[in-house]
């Protein structure tokens, strides 16, 4: 006999799972039961005390922003009110390159509506650069927004259908070329773009957001068009860090009836007859499912453990086996400071202090993808190219009154590359290398004005269980091979598995890999046609 039973249980509690519970709870009108393994839900909305007493850090998820969770704020109006809101990030996202201390910046759009300001920065570079910028940013609210919501908030087409992106890249209006859709993001950017220090800022920041490098071949169409539309921000996070995400999801849930069960890991999916009846926790409880099972957990640990390879087929499993995850690791260290960085390029361009999302990189886009070459081989970078989010610019919440908290971002080799011994030497010799950078590219920053840093590796990721052996944050890479209707593998896009009543879905699906919801809102469109749920985005008329 079952030790409890719901009508949906949910195996893992991080945002999808939390997500997906919201959905179910309130749009199926199901009894819902989450169970997640470690001592709280949120998974990758983690935000805590770290670098120092006061200073809040970001342990995974970070720049969460207007574009992560449109469907949410849509169909939960509770969403902001209980405590989901986002704040304005002050000017937008740019670039210092460290052969001269010059700089660019891309003004979000509240600052720099029609990109005019954006456009003369560019200029500095390059005029036709900027003509062409300005030119792709019409096009931005009119072709390429409806187009990407279009594909990333539905679920994916079979491989031998159309999706919306691929009607968008043969679009004569688009002014994108079809070919592009091979090529690697370097290839498309210089297609587009002559100013080899605008192509290598775009690189980095195409980088830091999808975790592709700029050789990485079938990825070049969808890079420019993310760098297009995501790289002018309106909005920059959540006050407080994103585990207040956490909270209101957790509350919508409660409220809806649905139970959270943390530190209750689920050891497999019992299976009858071919079909998902419930799950055995670890503890040897049985809770069954009236009508469905959803893992949130990565494919490898959704088919070999929650499955088991007896239950698939030969090539499925195979494929499983061969997803690559090794590629888009790094470190995210958060410093506490006793004052804002003052930048020397601040001389010659005052806002740069003012930038949210900062590349400290080179002008050189072979750089970037010499350092992904050094991570290939199993060599951590010796050449850093640093990402660095300064969310304490506008959150007051993050570090006391007159101080600041920002995060630096280098990509690095996977967890299992080194031993522990050698991570826990890295991470000092990388706080030196990051603070040799701070030394040279600001005017007042060394060692004494740190009062603290929290150092997370690829290791330290891995204490999520989806994010090992390899601590990758996208889960699974997002190459061109694993991303869209191919995403894990073309037999599992569609959020089925071969288990009947047994539903996949998490940051290893379609889109791509990053803290947004719309996988579990894919995954909840396929289960509401399958068992004929209300679905919210028919009863409001949406696009999507």
């Amino acid at each position: 006999m079952p030790d409890a039973t719901y009508d949906a249980i949910i195996v893992g509690g991080g945002n999808k799972g939390l997500a997906l519970a919201m959905y179910l709870a309130k749009y199926g009108g199901m009894q819902v039961a989450l169970f997640e393994a470690r001592h709280e839900a949120g998974g990758g909305w983690c935000t805590d005390e770290g670098p120092a007493p006061g200073f809040l850090a970001d342990y995974h998820a970070t720049a969460v922003g207007v574009l992560h969770h449109p469907t949410l704020e849509r169909d939960f109006p509770e969403w902001v009110e209980w405590g989901g809101s986002r704040y304005n990030e002050v000017m937008g996202t740019g670039a210092i390159f460290k052969e001269d201390d010059s700089c660019i910046i891309l003004r979000n759009r509240i600052i720099d509506p029609d990109q005019e300001k954006t456009a003369r920065s560019i200029g500095q570079l390059s005029q036709r650069d900027a003509e062409t910028w300005a030119k792709f940013q019409k096009k931005v609210g009119k072709l390429f927004m409806p187009a990407e919501l279009e594909w990333a908030l539905n679920p994916p087409v079979p491989v031998d259908q159309l999706d919306p992106l691929d009607r968008l890249l043969t679009n004569p209006d688009s002014g994108f070329d079809p070919s592009w859709v091979l090529k690697p993001p370097i290839d498309v950017f210089r297609d587009c773009f002559e100013s080899e220090a605008f192509v290598s800022f775009l690189g980095r920041l195409n980088q830091s957001n999808l975790g592709i490098s700029p050789d990485c071949v079938g990825t070049g169409a969808l890079s420019l068009l993310l760098c297009l539309s995501w790289l002018a921000p309106r909005t920059a996070g959540l006050e407080g860090g994103t585990h207040s995400y956490a909270h209101v999801a957790v509350k919508i849930i409660l409220a809806n009836g649905g139970k959270i069960f943390t530190q209750h890991e689920v050891e497999r999916v019992t299976i009858e007859n071919g079909q998902a009846t419930g799950v055995l926790l670890t503890d040897g409880t049985e809770v069954k499912a009236r009508n469905m099972v959803v893992s949130t957990l990565d494919p490898y640990n959704l088919c070999f453990r929650l499955i088991g390879k007896e239950h698939l087929d030969w090539r499925l499993a195979r494929r499983v086996a061969g997803i690559e995850r090794r590629m888009t690791c790094l470190t995210w260290y958060t410093w506490a400071l006793t004052e804002q960085p003052d930048f020397v390029a601040a001389q010659k361009e005052p806002d740069i202090n003012k930038i949210f999302c900062l590349a400290l990189t080179t002008k050189d886009p072979e750089g970037i993808i010499r350092e992904r070459a050094q991570r290939f081989l199993g060599k951590n970078p010796d050449e850093l190219e640093l990402t660095i989010i300064n969310h304490s610019l506008t959150d007051k919440t993050r570090q006391p009154e007159g101080m600041s908290c920002l995060m630096t971002e280098q990509f690095v080799i996977p967890a299992d590359a080194m031993s522990e011994r050698e991570w826990l030497d890295y991470k000092k010799v990388h706080a030196n290398q990051v603070m040799d950078l701070f030394k040279k590219h600001t005017r007042n920053i060394s060692w004494d004005k740190v009062v603290g840093y929290i150092p997370i590796s690829p290791p330290d990721i891995c204490h999520n269980l989806n994010m090992a052996p390899t601590g990758n944050w996208a889960i699974i890479d997002n190459i061109g091979s694993q991303i869209g209707k191919y995403r894990p593998i073309p037999e599992l896009a569609r959020h089925r598995t071969p288990i009947k009543n047994l539903y996949a879905t998490g940051s290893a699906w379609h889109p791509w890999g990053f803290a947004g919801s719309y996988q579990s809102y894919n995954c909840y469109k396929i289960i509401a046609d399958d068992m004929g749920l209300r679905k919210p985005w028919v009863e409001k008329n949406a696009k999507y």
